[in-house]
């Protein structure tokens, strides 16, 4: 079938976005407890980068579903109601239970530091030359730690929503643009792997392949086949890659194929797996979260080895993710884009464009 015959939410984007979020807290369990990654010296890549890569790909192709169907003030609303509302609940929440619990000194010491408030401000705003900080000094005792590494990507992926609405608005979204910004991402990894350097550029250039990946595919979903057989293909490809190739090369077949496998993944597996779409995405909550708890449980001698680590965690977070999910972030969802912003201007005589019907119907989308 093609990827445009698939409609509704009867997918397996929430199950994969879970698994993605998953992936990341393996890596940092790993990390926190100092042990090596063992997904990295078989694919190439560690497995909380394959998590962010995940994340990338679905995130391109629901943001440009997004664009298609709102104004661009609609869709930096819907934008902001998905990142930002969780994202201080969960700032300020950590800061908090460190301040009372886990810090040396007073609460209000720590409260009043300027590092704190920094922190929190940072990750509030998460602006260009600004956000994110993912220190937090003080905390569990120890002088610097990295509280919560996870945010460094979230300024990232607002990037890539920029773009993508300068791109929808100057050129729209279509297979040439998006593919012309997702091989531009290509060629900056490609150029400065063989440089020789690892910088930001390379960052921001695997996260605009990743991303507009997922939004070609969305351009392209009438000519995109999802087909078993080329699944396998794909996957026998960075199968074999990894038991023979050099572990430099193996990422490639991975790169190339990640994609076109989510999707066969998130549309063509049915059964039971569409059981978990009852119960939420629990996936922003989790990623967001997860990191301090894992530092915080190690800190403490409480989870010494990343399986205990990672398995102690989980039965911390997800609890907490389903909280935020049903309690906050579904609800900012649904809260529509103020009307001190939305459009004012009258449709021309003869369109319909700004029915009551439509109108209602645009308020109403909130992804």
């Amino acid at each position: 079938m093609r990827l445009s015959e698939f409609r509704g939410r009867d997918n397996n984007f929430n199950l994969i976005r879970m698994i993605a979020a998953l992936l990341v807290m393996e890596a940092h369990a790993c990390g926190v407890t100092r042990h090596a990654e063992p997904i990295k010296s078989l694919l190439g890549v560690g497995s909380g980068d394959l998590g962010v890569d995940i994340f990338f790909v679905l995130s391109g192709y629901l943001i440009a579903k997004s664009w298609a169907g709102k104004t661009w003030k609609e869709f930096a609303w819907a934008r902001a109601t998905r990142i930002y509302p969780a994202l201080w609940a969960s700032t300020l929440l950590s800061i908090l239970v460190v301040a009372f619990f886990f810090s040396r000194g007073s609460a209000a010491d720590f409260l009043l530091r300027p590092s704190t408030g920094a922190y929190f401000w940072h990750n509030a705003t998460l602006l260009p030359h600004f956000g994110v900080q993912t220190n937090l000094p003080g905390a569990f005792g120890l002088a610097n730690p990295d509280f919560n590494v996870s945010l460094w990507t979230l300024p990232y992926e607002l990037q890539m929503y920029v773009v993508l609405a300068l791109a929808g608005m100057v050129v729209g979204i279509s297979g040439p643009s998006m593919g012309a910004i997702a091989l531009t991402g290509a060629a900056i990894v490609v150029t400065a792997r063989f440089s020789g350097s690892y910088t930001d550029q390379i960052v921001r250039g695997r996260f605009l392949y990743f991303f507009f990946s997922g939004a070609l595919a969305f351009a392209l979903r009438d000519r995109i086949v999802l087909n078993g057989w080329l699944a396998a293909a794909l996957a026998l490809l960075v199968a074999t890659f990894c038991l023979i190739a050099a572990p430099a090369w193996r990422v490639v077949p991975l790169a190339i194929s990640l994609p076109y496998l989510i999707f066969w993944c998130a549309y063509v597996p049915a059964g039971f797996l569409r059981l978990y779409n009852r119960l939420g995405d629990y996936s922003y909550g989790t990623y967001i979260l997860a990191h301090p708890v894992q530092l915080g449980l190690y800190a403490l001698g409480l989870a010494m080895s990343w399986r205990s680590n990672m398995l102690l965690s989980m039965a911390i977070v997800l609890p907490l993710a389903c909280i935020s999910w049903h309690a906050l972030e579904k609800r900012a969802l649904a809260i529509p884009l103020p009307a001190l912003f939305s459009r004012k201007v009258a449709a021309p005589a003869g369109s319909d464009d700004e029915t009551p019907a439509r109108a209602k119907e645009r308020a109403s989308q909130t992804r």
